[in-house]
């Protein structure tokens, strides 16, 4: 049974998905769609049980769990067989890994890979081809899950002697109660184990991101596909502007968290995202009291968006990510992967689905040159993966800049700590920061070309570093200008957590007089904030450098904060910028494929270093915080 406007809901949900991806300034919370869908799903799937069970008296596991995956698995694999050859496009970069990416898609298990990775879901230092993926892993397992917990209640019930309209609304109140308890448990779980720095875990566990599922099951017993000639009835005069009103204000909501939620908030993972689910489930309500209300048709458009949305949903990723490497308006590049995921998507569902699910095949479909070209590009897709890189060059590049980071560490520690330092030498000899043999500078030619110095003002004192990925990329050489200082610096760190790190020195006494602090690529929403924070909380004497943040994709934001940042020297005479978002924008093309590192290219780190010695020279001429 086709229900009139569910359509709305589909499409709603892959306009601020789609939103979300392609123009992610304007709708930063546009990943709301895909509880939108996770909703709708639960709903459906309910439903559909419901359906059977009215009609057959009983419940297929076997027949379900097929039908599911034969709904999801084949365009799948369409997609990831079609993209893969279109990859070579691209910067080696995006292909790093890419095997265990495939694995992961196809066996349903994305979102383990992006918990183990550690980062969270906008931390991704390139992209990947296939991460959005994840959502068909919790897809799959509620599929599983669910399917077997029905099964199972329908065989228990059955036993009890329960048949007919009996068992169906047995079965119906049981769902329903279940339902409920499991939304509150998954809920309850996500807060009990919400970690504000590790985000990830609380976005793609099934167990703490299961609830729009059973809100979902939960709305199907009460107002399912199918409904009592009563609820028809009822519906049937129900106040057309109360309904309206009822799914207005919804929609409304659900907008507004797309144009102005955060990822990095807690309040979007903690709060945003169950309302999102209870509106959902709203819309879901209003839309089936649509469908008794009126008798006009659906139009045709709104079918074939709906009907599509799922592969347009699977293609719009990977093609963004091809198409927006090569067409920097991001509005072009945004209308040309819809429209290319659209074509792609509509000959998946009409042309290729219907043969998966026993209709007659198109005759194109069984012909010679089909399988020819579909022979070809499965052998090119194999290709890719088999010679796609382990990592990235910017991953290789920060762990080698990892290791001279712990060298340099070691060293300060004296002689206790010689024999770990000779071990991490004999490491370091074998990578690209200290072989000369693979074409890089040795760390004496680099000193050579570094041409700006330290005053003794600065080298007499006591200095403390503190920055993200890109700084850990330059540690191996910060002790050509700042041998003695005292440097914390990670992977993945933001302006939240440099904070934590910058109150904790300033509360031990630890804090150096002179302070660097390279952090922002990782972009928060209270950046400005935090950077107030450091500056009313730093001790008198203290001499603060900032380092503008530079990122080649997300340059409207960072660049609004550089302009903050530049503002500052004027207030507060001991503070000074480092430009180097400025100074690196015009030859960006020097750093890695991800716009933003360079660890492992001395030539950048040379002008990074003669950059920021400029800075500390010009702040150490000014009077400390008094």
């Amino acid at each position: 049974m086709k229900i009139k406007w569910f359509s709305l809901i589909r499409i709603l949900g892959l306009v601020t998905v789609l939103g979300y991806h392609f123009f992610v300034k304007a709708f930063p919370g546009g990943f709301i769609g895909v509880d939108i869908f996770f909703v709708f799903s639960g709903y459906l799937i309910t439903s559909l049980f419901f359906i059977e069970l009215e009609k057959s008296g009983g419940f297929t596991l076997w027949t379900y769990y097929k039908r599911r995956f034969m709904r999801i698995f084949p365009p799948l694999v369409i997609m990831i067989s079609t993209t893969l050859p279109f990859t070579l496009l691209l910067p080696s970069d995006f292909r790093a890994n890419l095997a265990k990416q495939v694995a992961a898609a196809i066996g349903f298990v994305t979102n383990r890979f992006e918990i183990q990775s550690g980062l969270s879901y906008e931390a991704q230092q390139t992209p990947q081809l296939y991460i959005h993926t994840w959502t068909l892993s919790l897809e799959f397992l509620f599929y599983l899950i669910w399917g077997a917990l029905l099964f199972v209640l329908v065989l228990w019930l059955k036993k009890q002697g329960l048949t007919g309209k009996k068992l169906l609304s047995q079965t119906r109140f049981i769902v329903f109660v279940f339902a409920i308890l499991a939304s509150v448990a998954s809920i309850i779980y996500l807060e009990v184990t919400f970690d504000p720095k590790y985000l990830s875990y609380s976005y793609f566990a099934f167990a703490s991101h299961a609830y729009p599922f059973f809100i979902g099951a939960m709305v199907a017993t009460v107002v399912g596909v199918r409904i009592s000639e009563k609820q028809q009835a009822h519906f049937a005069s129900y106040p057309i502007k109360k309904m309206l009103l009822w799914s207005g204000i919804p929609i409304l909501i659900l907008l507004l968290l797309s144009l102005f939620g955060k990822f990095e908030s807690s309040w979007t993972i903690r709060t945003n995202l169950i309302l999102t689910s209870v509106l959902t489930a709203i819309l879901i309500v209003q839309f089936r009291i649509l469908h008794e209300r009126t008798t006009r048709p659906e139009p045709k458009i709104l079918t074939i968006l709906a009907d599509t949305s799922y592969s347009i949903y699977l293609f719009h990723w990977p093609v963004w990510l091809i198409i927006s490497h090569f067409v920097p308006q991001v509005l072009l590049a945004g209308i040309l992967s819809f429209l290319i995921s659209f074509v792609a998507s509509a000959f998946v569902y009409y042309g290729i689905e219907p043969y998966f699910h026993g209709k007659k095949p198109a005759k194109w479909l069984l012909s010679k040159p089909f399988y020819a070209g579909l022979g070809v590009v499965v052998l090119v897709g194999f290709g890719v993966m088999l010679t796609a890189p382990a990592l990235s060059k910017t991953e290789r590049s920060l762990h080698e800049a990892a290791i001279g980071e712990a060298m340099v560490s070691l060293d300060h520690k004296g002689q206790l700590s010689q024999n770990l330092y000779d071990i991490g030498n004999n490491i370091n000899a074998n990578t690209s920061w200290g072989n000369p043999a693979a074409g890089f500078d040795t760390s004496t030619d680099m000193r050579l070309k570094q041409s700006t110095s330290l005053s003794e003002n600065i080298l007499d004192s006591s200095q403390t570093v503190l920055g993200d990925s890109v700084m850990v990329g330059v540690v191996p050489y910060l002790s050509m200008i700042l041998p003695d200082a005292d440097v914390e610096a990670q992977v993945g760190l933001n302006l939240d957590s440099i904070l934590d790190l910058f109150e904790k020195q300033v509360k031990a006494g630890t804090l150096g007089k002179y302070v660097v602090i390279s952090a922002g690529a990782n972009v928060t929403n209270d950046m400005t904030a935090d950077v107030q924070k450091i500056i009313d909380s730093a001790p008198k004497g203290t001499r603060l450098v900032f380092v503008t943040p530079y990122d080649g994709k997300n340059k409207a934001v960072l660049n609004e904060f550089s302009t903050y940042l530049k503002s500052l020297p004027a207030k507060y005479p001991w503070v000074a910028i480092a430009d180097w978002a400025t100074y690196i924008e015009p030859q960006d093309n020097r750093l890695w494929a991800d716009k933003i590192h360079f660890a492992g290219k001395q030539d950048v780190a040379v002008d990074y270093l003669n950059l920021l010695a400029q800075s500390l020279n010009q702040v150490a001429k000014s009077r400390p915080k008094s």
